[in-house]
């Protein structure tokens, strides 16, 4: 039986507060994107798309709720917090595509006192080249990045978000396909199954167990849009 967020830890009950809100905040700036009518072909140009709207979806979401509701912030490096994070400058950090920092008024130490969920967004569908493939990359420069050494997106978080701009391909053709290459690549990882019946955005969460990244324990959500035309 799931537990009552009143019966959580206090950080886990803000957390999962903080991810409820982002999920909403994304979801909503992904339908509002794929009414748009311009050519979705190329991922930066899509992001930076998405950043207008995101911007727009916090302002409504916090004259609603008449409490402050951050933006998203696109491409920021992620910020050393001990001596072993340092790279030798900060433009060498990685950049998840939109970090959403959650304040830990419960942190013993000065490491936990921001955790941050990140976002990674993937183009989804045909091959753009013969070395390009998109349904791979989404696996292997995405997912991957999760409990990868170099890039250790979603350090100290319990949750992260990967988001797929679909711009051809049937969803259900791209699914089996990601599938695939994530088999092959990380035959541990849960397989992802969607519910293609609510466009133009799908939702899944994938229970991972990571070995390079901490927590072990993590959830990987996905938003699948339809940017098809």
């Amino acid at each position: 039986m799931a537990r009552k967020l009143s019966s959580l830890p206090s950080f886990a009950l803000i957390w999962r507060k903080h991810e409820t809100l982002y999920l909403s905040v994304f979801s909503r700036a992904l339908a509002r994107l794929a009414e748009k009518q311009y050519p979705m072909d190329q991922e930066d140009r899509i992001s930076e798309q998405l950043c207008l709207i995101l911007n727009a979806v916090c302002f409504e979401e916090s004259k609603k709720r008449n409490c402050e509701i951050r933006t998203p912030d696109p491409e920021n490096p992620i910020p050393p917090k001990t001596v072993n994070d340092l790279k030798g400058g900060l433009k060498k950090g990685k950049r998840p595509d939109f970090t959403c920092k959650c304040y830990n008024p419960f942190a013993s130490c000065d490491e936990e006192h921001e955790i941050a969920l990140h976002v990674e967004c993937k183009l989804l569908g045909n091959p753009t080249s013969k070395t390009w493939i998109l349904n791979k990359n989404y696996t292997t420069r995405g997912i991957k990045r999760f409990d990868d050494k170099s890039h250790k997106y979603g350090k100290r978080a319990p949750s992260g978000l990967m988001i797929g701009y679909i711009i051809s391909m049937e969803p259900k053709q791209i699914l089996y396909g990601v599938n695939k290459f994530q088999q092959k690549q990380f035959p541990n990882n849960p397989a992802l199954s969607f519910e293609f019946n609510n466009p133009p955005v799908f939702r899944e969460k994938q229970n991972l167990k990571r070995k390079n990244v901490n927590p072990e324990v993590f959830q990987l959500i996905h938003l699948w849009v339809n940017l098809r035309r």
